[in-house]
């Protein structure tokens, strides 16, 4: 079966055209081997070096914190869980490893963003306490 680089319709081995949008058509080896070309690689596998070639894993902790919940409301624990780091899967030597996405570095900093006020006002708060306390 071959596929349309553009739409994404399957054709027979025998097509070389896409009817739908005219693009040409490549057979999957072509394809994947197209795709590796056009993307540089993000992440390697630590134990085996394979690039890009992963299956994410299923997380079976809980994504909800009560403590960045009241720190920084329900904005910050979205972007808490955005921006946590994802555990994957090598699919050449099923070694499992932890990635974090670009989009996951930009939340992580917008997450840090929304607790930072909370985190200085209790920082000035738990000051003005032990000065208090240590002035009597």
């Amino acid at each position: 079966m071959k596929s349309c680089t553009y739409c994404g319709a399957q054709y027979p081995d025998d097509a070389t055209v896409c009817s739908i949008d005219g693009q040409l058509l490549q057979s999957p080896t072509e394809n994947h081997e197209s795709d590796r070309e056009q993307r540089p690689t993000r992440f390697l596998c630590p134990k085996c070096g394979a690039a890009d070639d992963y299956t994410p894993t299923v997380e079976l902790r809980g994504s909800f914190s009560w403590t960045v919940f009241f720190a920084g409301g329900i904005w910050a624990v979205l972007f808490r869980n955005a921006g946590r780091r994802r555990k994957v899967r090598c699919n050449k030597c099923e070694a499992i490893f932890h990635i974090r996405t670009p989009l996951s570095k930009v939340s992580l900093v917008i997450f840090w963003l929304l607790i930072g006020p909370t985190v200085i006002a209790l920082i000035i708060l738990l000051a003005a306490l032990l000065v208090s306390i240590f002035s009597h």
